[in-house]
C-alpha cells in the first residue's frame, strides 16, 4: 500500500463523472492537440492522448472476469501510464504509445516524462472499484463505472484534489467509427457530447495520405480510394455516417429507436477548425466551454499533457502550442494545383459547412457533377503511391489500372448517393 491510504478516504466517487466528451479527427486535423489544451483544465478527467481508445476491446476481452483480474489486466497492457517508453502492445494503438508522441520528452527542456507511480494508481483505482464492489473475487464490475474509476484513480494518482469538482471526461476516441464510440454512447447518453477537429478538407486528406505513406511499409494500391472515402465519411456526425447503407435504411423502417439515436448524435457533435484553435485561441476556446458548460480558466491556453507542457514532432519539426506552421503546410507532394482545382469541386459542401473561403462556382451543382471528367488524369498522390510500389510487369501495370478505375467508380458512386440525398454534416462550433 501506499503511505497515504486511498481506502480510508476516496476523494471523488467516480459515479459523479456522468458527462462525457468524445474527441474524433477529421483526416490529421490536431485532434490530440485540442485534447491538450483541455487537460490542465481542473474540472477535466483525460489520459494522454489516445491512450485509452481501445478501452472497449479491453474491456469486451476482460470484463467477464473478476475485479481484482480486470485491475491486473488493465495494469499490464498499460504499462505506458506508468513509463511512456514502455514497448507493452496498448489495444488498438500499438507498442510504443507514448514515444509516438514524445511523451518522454515532456517540458521546457524536453527532459520530463509522463507516467504516475504504479502502486499509487492501483492503490486508488483498487479503492474506487470497492465503492461498486466488495467482493474483488467473485464480484462484477459494471463497465460505465470501470471508466469512470480509471478516469478519477488516474487524476488523483497525478495529485490531484477533486473534492468539489464536477468533472467531465475527454475522452479521445480519435477514430470517428461507430464501432468506438457505440458502447461509450450506450453507457453516457444523454449526457455526452462529440467534438470533431476539422482542418482545410484538401490539406487534411492530403496529410492524412502522406502519414499513412509514412506509416506503411507497403502501401495497398487501395489507399486513394480510402483516403477520399475517409474524407466523405468522417465530415458526418458518426451515426450518419451510415445513412444512405442498405443496412441502416432498412433499419430505420421498422425501429424508431434508430433513427432518433443518429438525430440525437447529429444535434450533439460539434466541428471546431484547427486554423481557428491556432490562430484565434482564446474565441475558440471560449466557444468550447460554453458548449460542454465549463468554466474559462488560463490553463486552457497551454498544451500539456498530466500538467506538463507538451512538444510533438510533425514534419520532420518539433512544435508546440500555437503556431502556424501545421496550418500553413500545403502538401504539394500529395497534391497538385490540378487536383486542388478538382477537389475544390468535390470537397465543395465540406468548405461550406465549416466556413471555409471558397469560390461561389466550386459550389454550383452542375459544375461539381461535371468536374469528374477531369478525374481521368491521375491525381499527384496517386502517382507517388504508384512510383513506391515500382510497377514492373504486365500484371503489376494491370493492377494499378484496376484500383485506377475502381477509385473513381466507388467514390463517384459515394459521392453521387449524397449528393442526389444529402445528409448533414458536422455543424460548426
Amino acid at each position: 500500500m501506499s503511505e497515504s491510504n486511498p481506502f480510508d478516504n476516496p476523494s471523488l466517487d467516480p459515479r459523479r463523472a456522468e458527462r462525457v466528451v468524445s474527441i474524433h479527427y477529421y483526416g490529421r486535423s490536431g485532434s490530440i492537440f485540442l485534447q491538450s489544451l483541455l487537460d490542465g483544465h481542473p474540472d477535466v478527467l483525460t489520459f494522454p492522448a489516445n491512450y485509452l481508445g481501445g478501452f472497449y476491446s479491453f474491456w469486451n476481452e476482460y470484463g467477464d472476469r473478476s475485479p481484482l483480474h480486470i485491475v491486473k489486466a488493465f495494469l499490464h497492457h498499460y504499462e505506458v501510464l506508468f513509463d511512456p517508453t514502455s514497448a507493452e502492445e496498448v489495444f488498438d494503438v500499438g507498442p510504443y504509445a507514448g514515444q509516438e508522441y514524445d511523451f518522454d520528452k515532456m517540458g521546457p527542456n524536453h527532459d520530463e516524462a509522463l507516467g504516475v507511480d504504479r502502486e499509487r494508481f492501483r492503490d486508488i483505482l483498487l479503492a474506487k472499484c470497492l465503492i461498486e464492489v466488495k467482493d474483488f473475487e467473485n464480484g462484477r464490475l459494471e463497465r460505465k463505472f470501470f471508466l469512470q474509476a480509471l478516469h478519477v484513480a488516474y487524476a488523483e494518482a497525478l495529485g490531484r484534489d477533486l473534492t468539489g469538482r464536477q468533472p467531465l471526461i475527454v475522452f479521445q476516441a480519435h477514430t470517428p467509427h461507430i464501432d468506438v464510440i457505440e458502447m461509450l454512447f450506450a453507457d453516457f447518453v444523454p449526457k455526452i457530447r462529440f467534438l470533431h477537429s476539422v482542418r482545410d478538407p484538401i490539406n487534411t486528406m492530403a496529410s492524412w495520405f502522406n502519414e499513412m505513406m509514412r506509416f506503411l511499409d507497403d502501401p495497398p494500391l487501395v489507399l486513394p480510394r480510402r483516403t477520399l472515402g475517409r474524407s466523405i465519411d468522417h465530415a458526418k456526425p458518426i451515426l450518419s455516417q451510415h445513412l444512405n447503407k442498405d443496412i441502416i435504411d432498412q433499419r430505420l423502417e421498422t425501429d424508431p429507436d434508430t433513427q432518433r439515436a443518429i438525430e440525437w448524435v447529429a444535434e450533439n457533435s460539434r466541428a471546431v477548425r484547427l486554423e481557428d484553435l491556432h490562430t484565434k485561441p482564446r474565441e475558440t476556446l471560449e466557444k468550447i466551454c460554453a458548449w460542454l458548460e465549463l468554466d474559462w480558466h488560463d490553463c486552457l491556453l497551454e498544451s500539456t499533457f498530466d500538467g506538463k507542457l507538451w512538444h510533438w514532432s510533425t514534419g520532420g519539426r518539433t512544435v508546440s502550442g500555437f503556431q502556424t506552421a501545421t496550418i500553413k503546410q500545403q502538401h504539394s507532394d500529395a497534391v497538385s494545383w490540378y487536383d486542388r482545382l478538382r477537389l475544390r469541386f468535390f470537397f465543395a459542401d465540406k468548405y461550406d459547412a465549416w466556413d471555409y473561403p471558397l469560390a461561389p462556382w466550386y459550389r454550383w451543382a452542375v459544375l461539381r457533377v461535371l468536374s469528374f471528367g477531369l478525374w481521368f488524369l491521375p491525381f499527384r498522390f496517386e502517382i507517388s503511391l504508384w512510383r513506391r510500389r515500382k510497377p514492373k510487369t504486365l500484371d503489376d501495370w494491370r493492377q494499378v489500372f484496376l484500383y485506377y478505375r475502381d477509385m473513381r467508380q466507388n467514390i463517384f458512386s459515394r459521392w453521387w448517393s449524397e449528393f442526389r440525398k444529402p445528409i448533414a454534416l458536422i455543424k460548426r462550433l
